[in-house]
């Protein structure tokens, strides 16, 4: 028999190339059902050789493919999704084809797997044997099939895979620069136009940048930076910063990609360390241009503002507390709008709500109603004018909030005004002010 049936219905090739991975994975799901899952990703881990692990991950992109095809709803997805999320973890050593064999299949696959798994074994490849042409086109196919369309675990995971990925197409040197594009196509260009061992030593520093940097630099990173520094000459290495740093003046509009602001960001961290007057004078500058699109920026603002000192740009000032007359003049429209219905429309249309003085138009004559203080003053000349207490009140509702602070009783004043003719020998006049 040519094919042999596993446990998710899976039919197995007898001479298929992988079929060590295959019966890997059938273990695998044997276990899950005999132990528990996590028993059965402690014993796939716990495999040493890095040859069969890296079957095993192609017969897994196989299988799921199969399964996408033929049992879309089968109950070994779940195992088998939790096992390819490990396997970014696993510790490997790829040749160049296997990883372009890869992308391909697990391009094919993103919309059923998710596509995480191949970035940091991307990573590891290219730190220690560098990007070839071939590659750099796999990386180039793979992130235009997936960026865009594959199965999302979760938007932490989705937003970590995206800025891998722009930081891999960032390491492309087989693509056009464009100056246009981002403050960081410059970088890209003076890497080119090196040569020999000065071009291998920046090299090795801008691509340990991998885009997953968290808020602040790792003592490993930090350690492998001091290094690549040393390599390059600390004072070729500040002459260089402070170059690709000098456009990043204030006023200026600068544009800057995701992994631009992945780079600046991570040269703020090393010019800092540099503990360089210069590059510190040069990062006050850099905390105060006008990044576009902003939020790629923003990382980038917060990081240099403290390395210069300064305050965060990115943290706004707190609210004004609003001030008493603002919460009245709220708390009158409200009252005053047809749709609370508290005033009768004909009386409320008399009712103009300035931001200090209420404006009240009675049928003989016409008032201004300070709101601070409650004074009341005659326009025609002037003269202040006081509301007897034994006024007729208008009965009112009060909307939540309008009993505190006096509003009721202002309101009340209010509409007596705007019914002068009818109150008249309630109102009485003093001194002129």
């Amino acid at each position: 028999m040519d094919q042999v049936p596993c446990p998710d219905g899976y039919l197995l090739h007898v001479r298929s190339t992988i079929a060590d991975g295959h019966h890997a994975l059938n273990q695998y799901l044997v276990r899950v059902e005999e132990a528990d899952w996590q028993a059965a990703l402690k014993e796939v881990n716990g495999i040493r050789d890095k040859g069969r692990k890296l079957i095993i991950w192609k017969a897994l992109i196989e299988r799921m493919l199969w399964l996408r095809d033929h049992n879309p709803r089968s109950a070994c997805l779940s195992p088998l999704r939790g096992l390819a999320e490990r396997i970014e973890k696993w510790t490997l050593a790829p040749a160049e084809a296997d990883l372009i064999e890869i992308l391909d299949r697990t391009a094919e696959a993103a919309n059923f797997l998710a596509p995480y798994a191949p970035l940091p074994h991307l990573f590891a490849y290219i730190d220690a044997k560098g990007l070839t042409p071939a590659l750099a086109a796999a990386i180039r196919k793979f992130r235009e099939l997936v960026y865009d369309d594959c199965l999302v675990v979760n938007q932490v995971s989705l937003q970590l895979f995206r800025s891998r990925l722009d930081m891999l197409a960032w390491r492309d040197e087989w693509t056009p620069v464009d100056l246009k594009r981002c403050w960081s196509e410059q970088i890209r260009a003076d890497l080119r136009a090196m040569q020999g061992e000065e071009q291998e030593n920046w090299r090795r520093l801008l691509y340990s940048i991998h885009g997953d940097e968290g808020t602040r630099p790792t003592s490993k990173w930090s350690t492998s930076a001091a290094a690549a520094i040393q390599r390059i000459g600390p004072e070729a290495f500040r002459s260089r910063l402070a170059g690709w740093l000098a456009p990043l003046n204030k006023g200026v509009k600068q544009r800057l990609s995701r992994e631009g602001g992945f780079l600046l960001r991570a040269f703020v961290w090393l010019a800092q360390a540099s503990n360089d007057p210069g590059l510190t004078k040069m990062l006050g500058e850099v905390a105060i241009v006008e990044y576009k699109p902003k939020s790629n920026g923003q990382k980038v603002t917060k990081a240099a503002a403290e390395a210069a000192g300064m305050p965060d740009p990115t943290v706004k000032p707190p609210a004004r507390a609003p001030r008493f007359e603002d919460v009245v003049v709220r708390a009158l429209a409200a009252a005053l709008s047809p749709a609370n219905m508290l005033v009768p429309p004909a009386l409320a249309g008399r009712v103009e709500v300035g931001a200090e003085v209420v404006y009240v138009r009675g049928t003989l004559d016409n008032y201004e109603v300070h709101i601070s203080g409650g004074a009341i003053f005659r326009q025609s000349d002037g003269r202040r004018v006081q509301i007897a207490s034994s006024a007729p009140q208008h009965v009112l509702t009060p909307l939540p909030g309008m009993d505190l602070g006096g509003v009721m009783e202002l309101l009340r004043h209010i509409l007596i005004l705007a019914e002068d003719d009818k109150n008249a020998a309630a109102l009485t006049t003093g001194d002129e002010v």
